[in-house]
């Protein structure tokens, strides 16, 4: 009986490590279903001993992008760090001039529960690449049209262990389209960001 109990006790404690493995495959956040087109492209690295994630769900359809940066153990300045905020958001696959433009400064304030630091800019989008449009893809590269890219960029203070999490909800609307402060805090809102435990 003793024997049985102990194959039965180590069993459980395997089934415990191996749950433990796969939640901490798991991405570290999650958004609410349906604000973005598609699964994300995620990928994790080692930044400065420290495991760092990328999570990225790139322009759908409807002109949606939503960026996700995450990096267990450390914290890094990001509310001190306007610029630095604006180049993550900031799309580099044109050597185009962005014409970027700061819409909103920067505020902190709670959004899904959590002290959440952001601020909106806009660039020139780049435009997807259409054979039938030779301008989208002139003499080979990317290039930016009319059509501003609207980001709102966050960083937050989940509690619990110290991490960086960083982010950028974009869209691509009209060039005279306008954005107000109260329509990106929606869209911030609608992502529905949750810190896994």
């Amino acid at each position: 009986m003793q024997r049985l109990f102990g194959w039965s006790a180590l069993a459980g404690v395997l089934l415990a490590l191996a749950t433990s493995a796969v939640a901490q495959d798991q991405p570290p956040v999650t958004i609410a279903p349906g604000v973005m087109t598609g699964e994300p492209k995620i990928s994790t690295r080692d930044f400065k001993g420290h495991k760092a994630w990328s999570m990225s769900w790139y322009r759908d359809a409807e002109g949606r992008e939503l960026l996700i940066g995450f990096i267990e153990g450390l914290k890094l300045p990001y509310r001190k760090q306007r610029t630095e905020m604006l180049k993550f958001a900031h799309d580099a696959s044109s050597d185009d001039e962005a014409d970027l433009r700061p819409l909103f400064e920067g505020r902190a304030e709670q959004i899904w529960g959590l002290d959440v630091y952001w601020l909106a800019a806009s660039e020139r989008a780049v435009m997807e690449p259409n054979p039938a449009k030779p301008e989208t893809l002139k003499d080979g590269k990317l290039h930016r049209g009319d059509a501003r890219r609207n980001c709102a960029v966050f960083t937050a203070d989940p509690p619990g262990p110290t991490v960086t999490l960083v982010g950028a909800y974009c869209r691509d609307l009209a060039p005279d389209a306008a954005v107000d402060e109260a329509t990106f805090r929606q869209w911030l809102e609608a992502l529905d960001l949750k810190v896994r435990p």
